[in-house]
């Protein structure tokens, strides 16, 4: 089942994908939002249809492969975040088959092991946490131009911090990038009913009888009040790709626990 956006929420998001590459950005944005006009920006992606594809490309791009690139890398991304139902890159019927792994099958290889999986609900803190963080950027060249303003560089501490502090700033804004540039969504079809990013597990200690249940997410969205816990913790590991009915081993602080996953929701 694919992610409930609309045209134009894919779009905000593939163009946030592009946000380290202005200049790739500034060529291919034009074409994305030429198609998303003609397919209609409100209208949810869930909607869109090989047919609409090729349809659109006979009729308004003429062949042009400065157009039929931009299409095809953000139908790849739609594919890869499950926005479609479907990998629709095919349909641009230009032989180009590759790219659009569906809902995260096939996609950490067409990333180059590169895949950073996460939810619908992730991909948006990602986005407002690279907002905030691009956000600090003037006050942080203000506190360069204060301190440059001292002459003596050979014993300025305030010089030495700002610079300190702006290259931890562009750090984290690398990495946020990244992680946006290679996110992929996980569908409820790609995971064949296994548990994997996204899914509700209940699972029951064989020892305690005691249950619990937690929703699978990547490590940026843990949040133990709400039940969310990362997929690399020792539980996340021991559930994942794992169905209902399995026993799985946990490696606790205590020893290894085992437990039986009674339900895998999503």
């Amino acid at each position: 089942m694919a992610e409930s956006v609309t045209a134009s929420e894919a779009l905000e998001h593939f163009a946030g994908s592009l946000a380290n590459e202005p200049e790739k950005a500034e060529v291919e944005l034009p074409a994305v939002r030429a198609f998303v006009a003609s397919f209609g920006p409100t209208r949810p992606m869930a909607e869109l249809r090989g047919g609409d594809v090729t349809t659109y490309v006979k009729t308004k791009t003429d062949g042009e492969p400065a157009t039929i690139e931009p299409l095809r890398a953000f139908l790849a991304y739609c594919s890869r975040l499950a926005f479609t139902p479907e990998n629709l890159v095919p349909a641009l019927g230009i032989g180009l088959t590759g790219g659009g792994a569906r809902g995260g099958q096939g996609a950490n290889a067409e990333l180059g092991g590169a895949a950073f999986y996460v939810t619908l609900d992730g991909l948006r803190h990602i986005e407002e946490q690279l907002a905030m963080e691009k956000g600090k950027r003037p006050m942080i060249a203000q506190k360069l131009h204060d301190a440059m303003a001292d002459k003596d560089f050979r014993e300025n501490a305030p010089l030495d911090a700002a610079r300190d502090e702006q290259g931890q700033l562009e750090a984290r804004i690398r990495d946020l990038e990244s992680r946006l540039r290679n996110a992929v969504i996980i569908d409820e079809q790609a995971k064949r009913g296994r548990a994997n990013v996204g899914s509700v597990v209940k699972l029951v200690n064989l020892e305690t009888k005691r249950e619990q249940t937690f929703k699978l997410v990547s490590a940026t969205e843990v949040d133990p009040s709400q039940g969310k816990i990362s997929i690399q913790s020792p539980v996340g590991v021991a559930v994942m790709n794992r169905g209902t009915g399995d026993e799985v081993t946990v490696n606790a602080p205590s020893g290894p626990v085992v437990f039986k996953i009674l339900e895998i929701q999503g």
